[in-house]
């Protein structure tokens, strides 16, 4: 343990023993005074202990946790001049009834009228050193910090050491109460006008006190953190409650001043330690919004009464006025207490306890956007108005290009990080400053991911649905382009062919009879042609699809292409087994990617053995060659064959992957989707069916 953690311990301990007695003290004098004399002419020594109270348990929690922190020092050190000062009252109204002579009397009454003045001033410390112990930065705001100080010593100065004879002359109690317990004390020779002037500003100078440190309180949170702008919104609300409290007083009977200002003064200790010992609380902003509704309330129904008073008092009586009064207060402003709530619900909270309709009209504006950037820009717009953020940027990423970015509002301080999950990856991220209430509980996590979805959805099935536009445009090209090739090579290759074997035909058809062995060797000739162009046919129908596919199925017609590459060094093995019925798509795109991956590897890699593994897995057809040669170069170009590959498994919505093997060589993979279940191999037993709540669990 520091010897700072040490001392503030001991200085905790200390300060709970002599509360504690004091407490005792003042209870039991107030058990031995107030029941027979209720009139006491000092305040209650309770109406001291309870806000002494508040303030000191706070402040103890905080000296022991915290050594020596300002705020701790401040809350216990004037928590204990509290009680004194209950127990310092219950004093005198003790000796005023049984023993003016006694030796505690003058003390205590010193310590009440006097001393006690100084007990406002913690407040606006609080509100001046809150939450680092420090004043405000800044040669304007400490200035203005060192004003409030300065004001709020007024009344202090002034009972301390104003003159007997000027504090006596406007209340015969108070004369007959100096009297009998004013010590002769030295005083600072001033006019006796000038200490009358003193006396008469030293409520309005602390009521101004209040004001700028609150004002100070109020500016921490430009530039602020988010947590730092949490623990100030508990701060400045009770604050904002304290000074309201410390205006009304003057209309509210002794008694009921004494239980405000204890409630009040333990709301600011309470929102202290919350702000300064758990970040996380933001319960307050619901609290807040409360506040301001009945504040507002409030004023109006004061400012209605005043109104009507004013109007038909002179020619009604009281009751009556008061009566009209009432009647225009409920006609008028009760059906307006939703609405008011739901306005400040709005400045404080945003959009996020209307969660149906941020998503709904979310929803409306994604149907109504066009491209992708437009959307983002909603989403942004959502976020913003859902929780009252100045500032919200979101960012999605794309996989060969920079990420399309909105933003709405101008940053002000630091922003959060908030990935963007979709399908189990990060595809983006949203950056945003907390407004005046952060995101941090469930619903408000909930209602961000709905919209997160809701956005990411639209966007994702607006991608998905430009792709399969754009998948149909190839489709035709490649179509166009297919016709246009059939058309190439059977006017330009199996046409001549053909015209060929009907000139040699119609001559040998002409000299049949004067030439009869030149008539031979033409239909020779042209027989051998025929064969050509049988070639040709078989060429053409093995370019759109390979017979061997329709003979032997998938693995025996690459197991047949592997032979013919086998040679010269190379090896290639083949295995797998699959059913012969494939979609003819599948089986097409899987043997010209695996013929193309074994030329490529009898080509240019120099492998001695390639595998060729052949499995479904999950509705899914999966290949992979993998070669022992001497792999692909950091610096190569990806030419047309690779190229072709990849093509080929996009157009059914697959996969391929090229990439060095483990140790040494090249593997190729490729993933094709079969688009509906298949046939089990020869000799394997069919799966079972599905029963309808496995289907359904399925899709």
């Amino acid at each position: 343990m520091t010897r700072a953690l040490a001392t503030s311990r001991i200085a905790t301990i200390v300060a709970l023993c002599v509360s504690l007695v004091a407490a005792v003290g003042a209870i039991a004098f107030d058990l031995r005074v107030l029941p027979e004399h209720p009139d006491a002419p000092m305040s209650s020594g309770w109406s001291g202990v309870l806000p002494g109270v508040a303030m000191l348990v706070p402040g103890c929690l905080l000296l022991w946790r915290l050594p020596w922190h300002p705020i701790a020092v401040v809350l216990a050190g004037f928590g204990t001049l509290w009680v004194i000062d209950g127990l310092a009252s219950a004093a005198v109204n003790l000796a005023w009834y049984e023993d003016r002579d006694a030796w505690w009397a003058v003390p205590a009454f010193w310590m009440f009228t006097r001393l006690g003045s100084v007990l406002i001033l913690p407040i606006v410390l609080l509100l001046l050193l809150f939450p680092d112990g420090r004043l405000r930065r800044g040669r304007g705001w400490r200035a203005v910090s060192i004003v409030a100080i300065v004001l709020g010593l007024v009344m202090p100065f002034a009972f301390l050491f104003v003159p007997y004879d000027v504090l006596a002359s406007d209340d015969p109690l108070r004369t007959e109460l100096l009297a009998a317990f004013e010590p002769p004390l030295p005083t600072i020779p001033l006019p006796d006008v000038a200490w009358v002037a003193i006396l008469a500003a030293a409520l309005p100078c602390l009521i101004a006190s209040l004001l700028l440190a609150l004002v100070v309180a109020v500016s921490r949170r430009f530039g602020a953190t988010a947590e730092e702008r949490a623990q100030l919104r508990w701060l400045v609300w009770s604050g904002v409650v304290f000074v309201a409290s410390l205006a009304i007083a003057p209309l509210l009977p002794a008694v009921l001043v004494d239980v405000l200002v204890a409630v009040t003064i333990a709301l600011m200790s309470a929102s202290v330690v919350v702000a300064v010992t758990r970040h996380r609380l933001y319960a307050i902003d619901r609290l807040l919004s409360w506040t301001l509704v009945y504040a507002v309330l409030i004023a109006a129904i004061v400012a209605v009464d005043v109104l009507v008073v004013l109007a038909v008092g002179s020619a009604i009586d009281d009751r009556a006025a008061m009566l009209v009064a009432v009647v225009v207060v409920m006609l008028a402003y009760a059906p307006l207490r939703g609405r008011l709530f739901a306005l400040a619900s709005l400045i404080v909270n945003g959009r996020r306890s209307d969660p149906y309709g941020v998503v709904s009209s979310l929803g409306d504006r994604l149907d109504r956007a066009t491209d992708t950037p437009t959307r983002l820009g909603d989403l942004a717009a959502a976020i913003a108005e859902a929780f009252a953020s100045p500032y919200v940027r979101v960012e999605l990423d794309r996989p060969d290009a920079d990420p399309i970015v909105a933003e709405q509002g101008t940053p002000t301080a630091a922003l959060e990080e908030i990935p963007i999950d979709y399908g189990g990856a990060v595809v983006g991220r949203i950056l945003m400053e907390p407004g005046r209430r952060p995101v941090v509980s469930e619903r408000d996590q909930r209602l961000l991911g709905d919209l997160v979805r809701l956005a990411v959805a639209a966007m994702r099935n607006a991608e998905l649905g430009r792709e399969l536009q754009a998948i149909r445009e190839r489709l035709v090209v490649a179509r166009e382009e297919e016709r246009s090739r059939l058309r190439r090579e059977l006017h330009d290759g199996l046409g001549p062919l053909l015209g060929g074997v009907k000139l040699r035909l119609e001559t040998a058809r002409n000299l049949a009879e004067r030439d009869p062995e030149r008539s031979l060797a033409l239909l020779d000739a042209a027989i051998d042609d025929q064969s050509e162009v049988i070639d040709e046919i078989r060429r053409i129908v093995h370019d759109l699809r390979p017979p061997a596919l329709d003979d032997l199925g998938l693995v025996r017609a690459l197991e047949q292409q592997a032979t013919r590459l086998t040679g010269g060094g190379l090896a290639v093995e083949v295995s797998g087994d699959l059913p012969r019925e494939l979609p003819p798509a599948v089986e097409v795109a899987a043997y010209r990617i695996v013929s193309e991956a074994l030329t490529n590897a009898r080509r240019h890699s120099g492998a001695a053995h390639v595998v060729v593994r052949l499995e479904l897995d999950e509705r899914m057809l999966r290949a992979e060659v993998r070669d022992d040669g001497a792999g692909i170069p950091v610096d190569a170009v990806g030419g047309v064959g690779l190229r072709s590959l990849r093509e080929r498994a996009a157009e059914l919505g697959g996969t391929l992957e090229i990439g060095p093997a483990d140790g040494r060589g090249t593997v190729v993979r490729a993933a094709l989707p079969l688009g509906h279940p298949v046939a089990p191999p020869d000799g394997q037993p069919e799966p079972e069916a599905e029963t309808p709540m496995e289907a359904t669990a399925d899709a």
